[in-house]
């Protein structure tokens, strides 16, 4: 019986994932992009940062993520994380790869890709407050792709793929509390 409750509130927070996520994005003058995004989501902030931080698990809630995986701890806690994800519009697909270096910070999490096999610039982090109805987590992304596009066609890949990112993020950290009981 708690396993069907479990389901019916991950079903119906779920359902209202991409209501309540917002991501606004602009055009750098370098042919960047900035991105900014978030959501609030009924949750501790110990299950918030257990999904934000399973860096091996990332491909199992992320359906972009092709591979995710720690190759390096660093004494002062920095961690190197390369990924690879694809991403695209319509049949034309295209896999990225990134080595982040991820740095935990007062205010969250950093991190940068120092690899640069994809983008001339990626760099952001994730941010989470309290909220109303438990924590409001931020999302901050500065990319420059070593490829070009049209903007148009850019700018809609890149927010399309962040509001796909940030819904399934919130639905793992819904999915993990309604497991864990840890809903405030």
């Amino acid at each position: 019986m708690k396993l069907i409750t479990a389901a019916l509130l991950v079903l119906a927070l779920g359902a209202s994932a991409a209501a309540a996520t917002d991501v606004r994005l602009k055009r750098l003058r370098s042919a960047a992009y900035e991105l900014d995004g978030g959501f609030e989501v009924a949750a501790s902030s110990g299950v918030v940062w257990d999904v934000l931080t399973d860096y091996e698990g990332i491909p199992s809630f992320v359906t972009s993520m092709r591979s995710s995986r720690v190759r390096e701890r660093r004494d002062d806690g920095t961690l190197l994380v390369e990924q690879k994800a694809v991403g695209g519009m319509f049949f034309v697909k295209r896999t990225v790869t990134i080595l982040l270096e991820v740095r935990r910070t007062d205010a969250g999490l950093r991190f940068e890709d120092v690899g640069r096999e994809s983008f001339w610039r990626y760099e952001g982090g994730w941010a989470t407050e309290p909220a109303a109805g438990g924590v409001r987590v931020s999302y901050h992304l500065i990319a420059q792709p070593d490829f070009t596009a049209p903007s148009m066609i850019m700018s809609r890949v890149m927010k399309r793929g962040a509001r796909e990112l940030l819904d399934e993020v919130r639905a793992e950290i819904v999915r993990r509390s309604a497991l864990e009981g840890k809903i405030p």
